[in-house]
This record gives structure tokens, C-alpha cells and sequence, in this order.
């Protein structure tokens, strides 16, 4: 099902007579061999690209020497940092498959992926984690643990041998790497699937798969050698996988960081680019908007107005100049006259903000230097698109699946930005929406389910035959399992996923993500899950922003005098209601069985402590329907 490339198929230049990631790895480290490659403060760590390659070879060379051989699972299991591309090339290079998941997931899912994978050897940041998997290591045959952090090392208790990275080295050096032959049909890694609906699934990808994104990656991204480069999503996520070693491919200087560095860290640095998350840009968001409001509240007022103006005249700009996907938008304006009108009319103040108060605004956020960023792994909502447009940060999209390694399309910088897509496909990949009830294909603009087909597309999962049957059809195509569309141009908007559908009582589907995102708008509520499955109408678990609420009213009166929130309390659920209502009703086109009738105030909110979001920050859909199910039951029996 996979589509394997040829030499004669690889159009870019630099990929062409490559056979493995380790021949394109290592024929980019030849040409920046003297550039920085890697800055980890927090692991006191800083390598150039020649260092990069020593450590790999000699990580391979000690892997081979415990008896690590081709076709053979190892475990990685780490947070983000600056040893992780070359503990992962050194496994590939054996022509072992690396096993890659967070160090902070449940111990429960790490425990089943060694199971699942059965490795001969397991890779472990450190002395925490292994300890907590003490137990799960033990009752494994393992030929070796390597622990990367030495703080508070160890090797007591365990029944396999344990080994330091310096020890690895050394061995290494004692007992040089020996060639593997690997073609582009052998397998390279394993990423699994986030577990929203069950046990993760492991996605067995080809040293092809990911090679072949090489070419789509470089058409909308196009790094350039000694580009500061900011990494701060968890390297075993398929997006930050392949967003590394594009990076490493391209001579990029790639510094390491988390979350509660992120702002100090874009400052520090000087970051070029970034890839990251849809979560992050909302954060960032909030926070200009925050941050402005405690320094002064004119201040506010002025950025806002101005922003709001800047939106409004990038939305007739884009219709004047016919770049948005859909005719059927929810701004309805008369004619393309009116749009130029408008456009001309706020493009002074557009301007000026953009000299003025955008370019301080980025300069204290540290993203005024950043030439292009990318959000994926998720969607952005539009209200954050709308916005970082507006203020001048060059946000592109991109979509994509684990099972796709993962990106299947993004905007690209060769052509304009279109407002709600997800860009056009890769090089080499096609993408068909079909009526998911007959699985033919539909016109465009028509809604249906998203098929691809294309040479990042997974073989199958691995030991699961029937799940893999499952998501191809007959005539190889891969059924994402998301609803979207296609336009005249070819770009991809997406609407929900399938198995997300909301079926009610009369037989009317209803998509919860578009529903979702525009309630999020408000910013008196954190998070929000549409339920309704086989009711009258559609409800809603909410929680809401305490942040927020701290600065409102009565409610703000409550929480100052040390008491706790009540979810029953009925300022609150007025004030609910009052933001369902608004966000909905500016989310034109809702058909009436959409809109959200009942609702239930959640005292805690979905976190990956508490089981209600999957390692890769997405919602567990099941899990919460399940927890929450007595409170549902409730809601609609008002």
C-alpha cells in the first residue's frame, strides 16, 4: 500500500541516489560539518553537525556490540532534548527500528508499548523514569538500558545490564561500527497513535516515508543552513520527529527547549523558525493580550481596536483578491467593489499598527524575528489564524496523521495564504473526498471524508492486519477518518472527524470541532466537549477559565475572598450561557439542531494527569463521555 520512490522519482536534487535516512543525514552533515547543530542549556549540552555524526557512529557501533542487528526494536523513550536525533539516527543506522514515546506518559502505555514491541534494548532519559519502570523492565529480556541523564545513577535493582551514554561511547570507540545495508523499504521507526479511542497503535514507518517528506517539507518551508530553529514539542511526536531531522537535513542550528522557557528562550535565541502546535499559539495569544492589560489598560484597548481593524482589512483584502476557500463564508458583504472600498479604507490604520504597536508587541514576545513558523499536529482555530495575520507573523498550516509520517499538506511559500485551509498536498500525494456512506467521490465544495494516497502513507499498523484493513480501501487509498472539502485550486479545508460525529435522536449529524472552536472564542471558557449522541439536541461539558474569571465581577469578588468556585453558582452559569450564545450565534451558518441547547459546568478540567487528554494533547473523547457519563444523563433529562 505504501508507495516506494525511485531515484527517478525523487525530484529534489540533494535526494536523489538516497537510500536511508542515514545516507540523506549523513550526506547534510558532510556539507555543514562545521556549523552548530545543537543547543541544549539545559542539558549543558552544544554539538556541531561533525559532532552530531561522531556520537551517532559510536552510539551505533556500542548498539551493535550489545547485539542490536537489523530489523530489531529499540525503545526511546525521552523528553525533548538535545541527545534525542542522534540516539534515534544511531538505532536507525544499525538498521534496528527506533520505538519512540514521551518519558511523562502513563506508565501504563509505556509498559504496553514494550510489550507490543517487544525491543531488545530500551533507551531511558533518566534515573526517574527508570525507576518507575522498574518493575515493567524487569519482566522483560532485555540485552541492555542505556540511561542518558547520569544524575543520581544506578544500576541497582534491575535484571539487565545498565549503561550510561559515556559508557556506549566508549564502547563504541572500542568496537567500531560495522555498514548495514538499507534500502528504502526497510523500516526505519515506529511512532504510535495517541490513544484516544483505545491502546495506542504502533505505526511502522519506511525509511521511503519519511525520506519522501523531505521534498514537500522544503516547498513550504525552505530552511536555510545556520537558521536558529526552536524545538519545543516532544521529539516523539510524528510533527517534531520530522521537524528535526528536516532541520538536521538542512544545516539549521536547532536549540532545545520546554514550555516554561518558551518566551525567554525565543528571546535568547533569535529564533528564525518554528514548528508548533495549535495550543502554543493560543497561549501565546492570551498572553500579548494579558500581558497588555496589566501595563495598562489603554494600551489594551488600542492594540485590540487595532488588531480587529487589521482582521478586517485582511478579510476584505482576501476577498478583493479571491484567496478565500469557500464562496460561502460568514461574512456576507455585497460585492467585490464594497471589499476594495473597505480594504482601502483601513489600510492606513492596518499600517500604522503594523510600524507601531505590532512591532513592539513582537519584539517583547521574541517573535519579531521568526521568518516562518508552521502549526500542526491539530487545528487552529480562526480566531488565532485571523489574528497572528493580522499582527504580521507568518503563520502557515499544515495537516497530517501519524500514519502519514506525518504531513499529508501545508501552505506552501510559493503561493498565497488562503483563509481556513490546510494548504494543497505534497509532492507525489493526492487527496479525494468521497460521501462516506457509498465511498464516492464527491464535487467540490462538497463535504465528505478525506482519503490520500501518497509515498508517506504507512504500510499498516504493526501486528494489527485488522485494523489496517480498516482504514484503506480496496485500491490503496487511506482513510484519515477526517471531513473536509477541496476547492477550485485544489487546497483542503477541513470540518471534523468521522468517528467525532454527533448522530442525534432525529437522525442530523453534527460536527462538535467547528461548534467547539467557536465557543473557545470566548475567553471565559477553557475547554469545552459537545456531547448528544442519540438526544433531542446538543449539550456541552465546559470548563471554565478561572484566569478570566478572576477579573470578572462578582465572580471575581468570590473567588478573592478564598472561596472556592461553585459550578452551581448562578452568576456562573449565567455568564455561560450568555458566551455560548454569543460565539454561536457569530458562527454563521449553523443549521438549528446545532446549536447548543444544555450545558454542565466541570470543576476540573482535561489533562493528561487525569487521563481526559492523550500524550499528543488531544481530547479522549470516550474516556470523557464515560467519566462524565451520570452528568450527562442529567443534563438531558431537564
Amino acid at each position: 500500500m505504501s508507495i516506494i520512490l525511485t531515484d527517478n522519482e525523487l525530484i529534489r536534487e540533494d535526494l536523489k541516489g538516497i537510500h536511508s535516512i542515514t545516507e540523506h543525514l549523513e550526506k547534510s552533515i558532510e556539507a555543514h560539518k562545521d556549523l552548530v547543530a545543537v543547543t541544549d542549556a539545559y542539558n549543558e549540552l552544544e554539538m556541531t553537525y561533525q559532532d552530531v555524526q561522531n556520537l551517532i557512529t559510536q552510539t551505533a557501533g556500542g548498539l551493535q556490540h550489545l547485539g542490536i542487528n537489523k530489523g530489531d526494536f529499540v525503545c526511546l523513550f525521552t523528553e525533548n532534548n538535545g541527545y534525542f536525533m542522534s540516539m534515534a539516527q544511531a538505532i536507525i543506522k544499525t538498521g534496528a527500528i527506533d520505538v519512540l514515546r514521551g518519558s511523562n506518559a502513563p506508565i501504563e502505555e509505556l509498559d504496553y508499548i514494550m510489550g507490543h514491541s517487544e525491543p531488545k534494548g530500551v533507551i531511558i532519559y533518566d534515573m526517574k523514569l527508570l525507576n518507575k519502570l522498574k518493575d515493567s523492565l524487569n519482566a522483560r529480556q532485555l540485552n541492555f538500558i542505556i540511561v542518558l541523564n547520569k544524575k543520581d545513577f544506578s544500576k541497582e535493582g534491575l535484571n539487565a545490564p545498565v549503561y550510561t551514554l559515556d559508557e556506549i561511547i566508549e564502547m563504541g570507540r572500542e568496537n567500531p561500527f560495522t555498514p548495514v545495508e538499507i534500502n528504502l523499504a526497510d523500516s526505519a521507526t515506529m511512532l504510535y497513535t495517541s490513544g484516544t479511542t483505545g491502546n495506542p497503535k504502533g505505526v511502522l514507518l519506511t525509511h521511503s516515508n519519511i525520506v519522501s517528506q523531505m521534498e514537500g517539507t522544503e516547498a513550504g518551508f525552505r530552511a536555510k543552513a545556520g537558521e536558529n530553529t526552536l524545538q519545543i514539542l516532544p521529539c516523539w511526536h510524528a510533527y517534531e520527529n520530522l521537524a528535526q531531522f528536516y532541520y538536521y537535513t538542512k544545516g539549521c542550528h536547532l536549540h532545545f527547549t520546554n514550555i516554561s522557557n518558551l518566551k525567554n528562550d525565543l528571546l535568547r535565541y533569535k529564533i528564525d523558525t518554528m514548528m508548533s502546535v495549535p495550543r502554543i499559539w493560543e497561549a501565546f495569544r492570551l498572553g500579548i493580550y494579558q500581558k497588555l492589560k496589566q501595563n495598562s489598560k489603554l494600551g489594551y484597548f488600542l492594540f485590540d481596536f487595532a488588531v480587529q481593524n487589521s482582521i478586517n482589512y485582511k478579510i476584505h483584502k482576501m476577498y478583493s483578491e479571491r484567496r478565500l476557500t469557500n464562496k460561502k463564508t460568514s461574512y456576507k458583504l455585497p460585492s467585490n467593489i464594497y471589499h476594495k472600498i473597505a480594504r482601502a479604507f483601513l489600510k492606513p490604520l492596518h499600517v500604522l499598527a503594523t510600524k507601531t504597536i505590532y512591532k513592539k508587541v513582537k519584539e517583547a514576545a521574541g517573535l519579531d524575528r521568526i521568518r516562518l513558523s508552521i502549526s500542526g499536529g491539530g487545528a487552529l482555530s480562526l480566531k488565532d489564524e485571523l489574528f497572528y495575520d493580522a499582527i504580521g507573523v507568518n503563520l502557515r498550516i499544515g495537516y497530517g496523521l501519524t500514519e502519514t509520517s506525518p504531513v499529508l499538506t501545508l501552505r506552501g511559500i510559493q503561493y498565497p495564504n488562503y483563509l481556513g485551509c490546510v494548504g494543497k498536498p505534497y509532492a507525489h500525494t493526492k487527496i479525494k473526498i468521497v460521501d462516506p456512506q457509498t465511498m464516492k467521490k464527491v464535487r467540490l465544495y462538497t463535504k465528505g471524508l478525506v482519503l490520500a494516497k501518497g509515498p508517506q502513507v504507512m504500510n499498516g499498523y504493526y501486528k494489527d492486519e485488522e485494523a489496517t484493513k480498516k482504514v484503506f480501501t480496496e485500491d490503496g487509498w487511506f482513510i484519515t477518518g477526517d471531513l473536509g472539502w477541496l476547492t477550485r485550486n485544489n487546497n483542503l479545508v477541513l470540518v471534523g472527524r468521522q468517528k467525532e460525529t454527533i448522530v442525534l435522536s432525529s437522525g442530523e449529524n453534527v460536527e462538535p470541532i467547528p461548534i467547539e472552536e467557536a465557543i473557545l472564542e470566548s475567553p471565559y471558557i477553557d475547554q469545552i466537549v459537545l456531547v448528544g449522541q442519540d438526544e433531542a439536541s446538543v449539550g456541552a461539558l465546559i470548563v471554565p477559565s478561572k484566569m478570566a474569571l478572576d477579573k470578572c465581577g462578582i465572580l471575581a469578588k468570590e473567588l478573592k475572598s478564598g472561596k472556592t468556585l461553585s459550578i452551581k453558582n448562578p452568576n456562573l452559569r449565567e455568564l455561560m450561557k450568555k458566551e455560548i450564545q454569543t460565539y454561536i450565534k457569530n458562527k454563521t451558518g449553523l443549521k438549528p439542531f446545532e446549536k447548543v441547547k444544555e450545558f454542565e459546568v466541570l470543576k476540573d478540567g482535561f489533562s493528561m494527569d487525569n487521563g481526559l487528554l492523550s500524550q499528543t494533547a488531544k481530547v479522549k473523547r470516550n474516556v470523557i463521555f464515560e467519566k462524565y457519563q451520570d452528568i450527562i444523563n442529567k443534563m438531558f433529562k431537564k
